[in-house]
């Protein structure tokens, strides 16, 4: 099985103290992180910050395998008057560095994370997607990248839409990022059969974010917290044959970080 890669909130502790936070990770076998929505900023901003990140990263023993996208007014779907030209520059950017700089190969994007419900049909999403997407597929498929979109909660990524995305973009540059947590949540609320859907994503998930909860909020608690089957869930994931990262998305606020690699030890032999 793939190792199981942090994504831990470094906005915990102050930047000279990251480093003595990796080696606690390396110390407890745990060498794969994320990179996070934040640092990807300040990469985008100033990319001289990303081979800053990786000799740190290289000092403490640990590397960066995996990355979040900029969200919010990032997003696919959420389009901020002025923004349109930053926007594209910092994902067109990202593309081109992480590969570079750190040999990461996918790039994890919400449609829409912001609240509220989208105005439109499924039709105008899609076509709105396709607006922001197809350029920086250009990129991605230039520098050897995956852009793995995120199912969430709405009409435009829920399992069955982005069934159709991965239609529509067949091919190596497009795939699914495939959030169990939310998935969990979603399945309960609209009667999904949670199984099924995630047979049918099987192909084209490349990325695993893995958090639990109890089937009524998004509450990010570490796997075996919540109401998941984990060691049916588990032996299902491994087999996605595109899948590149499993990645922890759960318990980095309220526990330490040996705490929180103990936590996951459990979920690895499954």
């Amino acid at each position: 099985m793939l190792d199981i890669a942090h994504f831990w909130n470094w906005d915990r502790v102050a930047v000279h103290e990251w480093v003595a936070a990796m080696r606690q990770f390396a110390d407890c076998g745990h060498r794969d992180l994320v990179i996070t929505e934040n640092m990807a900023l300040r990469i985008a901003f100033n990319p001289g910050f990303a081979k800053w990140l990786k000799q740190k990263a290289d000092d403490a023993g640990v590397r960066f395998t995996g990355v979040h996208a900029p969200w919010g007014e990032w997003d696919l779907l959420v389009n901020v008057p002025g923004m349109a030209e930053t926007k594209r520059h910092v994902h067109t950017t990202l593309l081109a560095i992480l590969p570079e700089v750190f040999g990461i190969r996918h790039y994890v994007m919400h449609q829409m994370s912001w609240r509220g419900p989208y105005r439109g049909t499924f039709d105008d999403a899609e076509r709105q997607v396709g607006e922001e997407l197809e350029p920086l597929l250009r990129v991605a498929e230039k520098h050897g990248m995956v852009v793995a979109l995120e199912n969430g909660w709405r009409v435009t990524d829920n399992p069955e839409a982005l069934l159709r995305y991965m239609r529509r973009y067949a091919g190596a540059d497009v795939g699914c990022c495939m959030d169990v947590g939310h998935l969990n949540v979603v399945a309960k609320r609209d009667d999904y059969d949670f199984y099924a859907y995630l047979e049918a994503l099987l192909p084209h998930i490349v990325v695993c974010h893995l958090h639990d909860n109890d089937g009524k909020g998004d509450q990010h608690l570490l796997p075996g917290d919540g109401r998941i089957d984990w060691t049916k869930l588990m032996p299902i994931l491994v087999r996605a044959p595109r899948l590149q990262s499993l990645q922890n998305e759960g318990g980095s606020m309220e526990l330490s970080i040996p705490e929180l690699c103990r936590k996951i030890d459990t979920i690895r032999n499954y």
